[in-house]
């Protein structure tokens, strides 16, 4: 199946909370922000916490591949594009880059994912709905 998905952007600064001893942004860290990421679109597409907990399906995470490539840096300015690269039966890819605002890439990474019942203690097929909330541009007639 051949799929189109939207990229998202989102805009951050990196803050003293985010540093390590050595003045730079620590790998536990590069998740957080990614993570942030993530949230900023899908909760206003319907994926929000409540959200979630109501319907009791949500995003589960199932494996990471991550490059870093640049440190970040106290006060530097970082967008993060994230767009699904693909999503066959039930396991999804999203691809996350993150850029300093002059452009640089800084962190390139691959998640692989799925959507999780809360219920049900498994990974489902992806509904209409989880579609849009990571981005699916539909089909045009």
């Amino acid at each position: 199946m051949n799929q189109e998905f939207e990229i998202f952007r989102c805009p951050l600064l990196i803050k003293e909370q985010h540093l390590d001893t050595f003045g730079h942004v620590n790998n536990a860290v590069y998740l957080t922000l990614l993570e942030e990421a993530r949230w900023d679109f899908i909760s206003p597409r319907g994926f929000g916490i409540r959200d979630i907990q109501k319907s009791g399906l949500g995003p589960t995470i199932l494996e990471w591949n991550i490059k870093f490539k640049k440190e970040m840096r106290l006060r530097d300015k970082i967008i993060i594009e994230s767009q699904t690269m693909s999503y066959e039966r039930k396991i999804g890819i999203l691809r996350q880059d993150i850029f300093h605002e002059n452009g640089d890439i800084l962190c390139q990474a691959l998640m692989t994912m799925g959507l999780f019942d809360t219920r049900e203690r498994k990974i489902v097929l992806p509904t209409p709905e989880w579609l849009h909330a990571i981005g699916l541009v539909p089909e045009k007639a």
